[in-house]
């Protein structure tokens, strides 16, 4: 998760923050039962000799992953993770995945640079791809449709392994848009370390549409915000050079 707060943003959305924080039914684990449709949403596993982390990916076709750029960027070396310790594992659930897939390649935004403050245009790149080695079929993982933005003050609904509940998927409903600028969302979620790279859905005509992918937190006056990219604005740029 990028580390520095992003103060000067608020400025430009001019942003009204809850008066209360999500209730604990909005942002809990969910049971067996409720991973079923989410099981194209999993974790995203770094493991090498002097690097360990964990991010959340979210499945767009049987062999793409899409997730942060600053999950398979190392902050080490500054370039992209090896391969071959790149991990997807599809709808982990204490100690039990619906597939599993290391990297075949990974296609990172050309606009990000790691490193730089997160500021907009940072946040805005912050998109990144892992093309599976082994392509895991829609009816065992399904794979979600990419939809625009709702816009502001709409609810969304955040997928997330989080640091703090690493082993199942934590669910917040009424995410709410509290402003947009250049490609990234401002939101009112409450997240963590291991929730870089998670989704953000609508709704549309009773299906999930992914519409962001969650990159930075900050706090205002005690409240969380989390920061996204807008994928609509973001994806076709790293699409266009999937080989």
């Amino acid at each position: 998760m990028l580390a520095r707060l992003i103060t000067a943003c608020f400025a430009l959305f001019a942003l009204v923050l809850p008066a209360q924080g999500l209730e604990f039914d909005r942002l809990r684990m969910l049971t067996v039962e409720e991973h079923v449709p989410w099981r194209g949403v999993g974790r995203v596993n770094i493991a090498n000799f002097s690097e360990r982390g964990m991010c959340t990916g979210t499945l767009i076709s049987e062999q793409l992953v899409l997730t942060a750029a600053h999950c398979v960027v190392s902050d080490r070396t500054g370039k992209p993770h090896q391969l071959n310790n790149i991990h997807f594992v599809a709808g982990w659930r204490q100690g039990q995945r619906v597939a599993h897939s290391r990297a075949e390649e990974v296609i990172v935004h050309s606009e990000y640079a790691p490193g730089i403050n997160s500021d907009l245009d940072q946040i805005a790149s912050d998109l990144a791809l892992i093309k599976l080695r082994n392509p895991i079929p829609n009816e065992t993982a399904p794979y979600f449709l990419v939809a625009p933005s709702p816009g502001k003050d709409s609810d969304l609904t955040l997928i997330s392994y989080r640091r703090d509940r690493a082993h199942a998927l934590t669910r917040q409903r009424g995410c709410k848009i509290l402003g947009e600028k250049q490609g990234v969302m401002a939101l009112g979620c409450d997240v963590t370390f291991g929730a870089s790279g998670s989704p953000l859905f609508t709704e549309i005509d009773g299906e999930s549409r992914l519409i962001g992918v969650v990159s930075a937190m900050s706090r205002s006056r005690g409240r969380a915000v989390a920061w996204a990219v807008r994928v609509d604005k973001a994806l076709m740029e790293v699409l266009d050079r999937v080989d």
